[in-house]
């Protein structure tokens, strides 16, 4: 049985890149719940690690768009402490989900939240490409 999928075909594109947003933001939500309740389940290296790698990415992203010194290391800043957050809960909404997370607040209500996701997810895919369309 040969299963080719189109890559090409923008229905497709909607649908993986929706439902990939849908679960990250299931994922930060479960994160955030978890970190709530039993702090944090990322160990601290991994934490430094993931925020000193994304700052150096970000401060070098920066600074070849054309930004200052400090606006490269303030952007690389502010562009770690958001990513780091958002990856910590996700890997800490992984462990929940894996750790009964699920069946503690509910089948029903998980793939509720997921169509929600999926249907903001798009919204706001859309939202930005009218806006990057208006703006480049």
């Amino acid at each position: 049985m040969n299963m080719d999928v189109n890559t090409e075909n923008p229905f497709v594109q909607a649908l993986v890149v929706s439902t990939t947003m849908a679960v990250f933001m299931i994922g930060v939500a479960f994160g955030l719940m978890s970190m709530a309740t039993n702090g944090l389940d990322v160990p601290m290296f991994a934490i430094l690690l993931i925020f000193a790698v994304i700052f150096i990415v970000g401060s070098v992203y920066f600074e070849s768009r054309g930004a200052d010194y400090i606006g490269s290391l303030a952007g690389g800043a502010i562009i770690s402490l958001v990513a780091t957050f958002s990856v910590t809960a996700f890997f800490s909404g992984v462990r929940f989900a894996i750790d009964s997370g699920i069946t503690e607040i509910g089948l029903n209500q998980v793939v509720s939240a997921l169509a929600i996701c999926m249907v903001a997810s798009m919204f706001l895919i859309r939202v930005l490409q009218h806006k990057f369309s208006s703006t480049f």
